[in-house]
């Protein structure tokens, strides 16, 4: 069977098809890679076996509790804790439930080996559901989207509330069971689906989901069934979100595709930009699918928190538990700074406007120490108008390889526009290939340096065959918001100079 007939079957369209678009998308993610043959799925499996085993064997617990729900998602991460020899406790939770869905739970914890229990909280909902009641009738006997899902948040966090009772009796920690196409819908209750570890959250719910539960020997009746929360909201997932998970999967990761190719592209363009032409089947979808990510972006980002005016308590707080108390596997290299969309958008406009002029751009950095021309390199075709960046850090390299002149920054310390001009023009004698020289020097902070106030930065320009150009700007806020600002200027500058 071909890879694009498997995935038809999996994500039970095989009898239905797709409408022309997404039938020419679904060939040409396949061709890119995007969704990945069963060799590659077996390694993503191991890789992520091992990573379980990883974190139990670090953070030192080994029990795992979880709703069974009676679909994929659960049986499917109940699975592969399993077999990375985690103890797991399944928990069927029936709340007004369909009696097939807690059979399968059932059936779930059966076939899997599970440790089972089986609390119904249908009294406990209900009572909490005439509570509720008392402050606003509405929640009891609405009949609209908004108060079926207002119940069905409460019938998730009542189950949550269960779960993390046991998981403090067991002395272990909650599962989240979300796959990545639900965590995109936001096909989730805050507080209430959100537990400790989620090992199948980077997973396509229309492909790679039914995949590796079938990989994992979870029964055939679990990964076929039709996918519902069980929470009464709608007559299924996909209904609820008003496309099937595979033309969910198939948008989201052209949307993604697009935005790295157009990083200033807005919601309201992606139609044209996708090209879906007068399929009407994809316009719709499209439509669905952007009320869905747009309506739940919070859920995301949840908690909101809001940064001090003047420490870095959360940053610190991050690199404490990293450096001394987080399992190794969660340990994973950070940038050393995170940026908003305006710096990718800049540089994609900075590439075209260099090649529409056929230059080719060098940087020289110190405080920035090559962030400008990573975020130049990581642009779509920047390879066309790149030469490369110089990092010179210390005032000694400044002098040395870009032939800064040393007694003007004993004088006048590095920072100061001549010695971002002198690098600007030393770094174009370096590298004969460059048009167009950014430059940048200064100070980053927390604090002062050298007498010279932190966020003090100088941005040299200099275009071949013409005098440099510098800029002086006094950022605000910490490192990382001078670093980033820094960045955004010196983009800025090279637009001027390449227009």
């Amino acid at each position: 069977m071909s890879l694009k007939k498997e995935i038809l079957e999996l994500s039970r369209r095989a009898d239905t098809g797709l409408s022309p678009w997404f039938d020419s998308r679904l060939d040409a993610l396949i061709e890119r890679g995007s969704f990945l043959p069963g060799p590659e799925l077996e390694r993503v499996a191991a890789k992520l076996l091992d990573e379980l085993v990883a974190y139990r064997e670090q953070a030192g617990v080994g029990t795992l509790v979880l709703g069974i729900s009676g679909g994929v998602d659960s049986a499917l991460t109940a699975a592969m804790f399993k077999r990375a020899g985690w103890q797991v406790i399944g928990f069927t939770l029936p709340i007004e439930q369909d009696p097939d869905e807690t059979e399968r739970g059932i059936e779930t914890c059966a076939a899997l080996g599970l440790e089972h229990h089986n609390l119904d909280l249908t009294d406990q909902y209900r009572g909490m559901v005439a509570a509720l009641g008392a402050l606003d009738p509405r929640v009891a006997d609405g009949n609209d989207e908004a108060h079926r899902t207002r119940r069905g948040n409460v019938r998730a966090r009542l189950r949550m509330v269960t779960l993390y009772d046991q998981a403090h009796r067991y002395g272990g920690i909650v599962a989240s069971t979300d796959n990545f196409s639900e965590l995109a819908a936001g096909y989730w209750t805050l507080h209430g689906d959100v537990g400790d570890l989620s090992p199948v959250q980077s997973l396509l719910k229309s492909w790679e989901v039914p995949w590796m539960a079938r990989h994992f020997d979870v029964p055939e009746r679990i990964w076929r069934a039709k996918p519902t929360d069980g929470l009464g909201i709608s007559a299924g997932d996909e209904a609820q979100i008003g496309a099937s998970y595979l033309e969910f999967d198939i948008l989201l990761l052209e949307m993604i595709a697009a935005l790295k190719r157009r990083p200033g592209l807005r919601a309201e363009e992606l139609g044209e930009v996708l090209e879906l032409g007068d399929d009407e089947r994809a316009r719709e979808a499209l439509d669905a699918v952007l009320r869905r990510v747009r309506s739940t972006w919070y859920k995301r980002v949840n908690p909101i928190h809001l940064d001090h005016p003047v420490d870095e308590r959360f940053a610190s707080l991050d690199d404490l538990d990293a450096r001394l108390f987080r399992p190794e596997v969660l340990r994973e290299d950070q940038a050393l700074t995170s940026f908003s969309g305006t710096i990718p958008e800049l540089a994609h406009r900075l590439v075209e406007a260099l090649d529409a002029r056929g230059l080719r751009l060098v940087t020289a950095e110190s405080c920035t120490a090559g962030m400008l021309g990573a975020a130049v390199a990581a642009a779509p075709g920047s390879t066309k108008v790149l030469e490369g960046s110089v990092a010179t850090y210390c005032s000694g390299m400044k002098c040395d390889v870009l032939g800064v002149d040393r007694d003007l920054i004993e004088r006048e310390t590095p920072y100061h526009p001549d010695v971002a001009s002198g690098m600007a023009e030393g770094v174009l004698a370096q590298v004969p290939g460059a048009d167009l020289a950014l430059s940048i020097t200064g100070v980053a902070g927390p604090g002062p340096d050298q007498g010279k106030p932190a966020g003090l930065v100088y941005i040299g320009a200099a275009l071949r065959g013409r005098p440099p150009v510098v800029e002086e700007h006094r950022f605000e806020g910490r490192p990382q918001q001078v670093l980033a600002a820094t960045v955004v200027a010196a983009l800025r500058l090279g637009l001027k100079m390449a227009g």
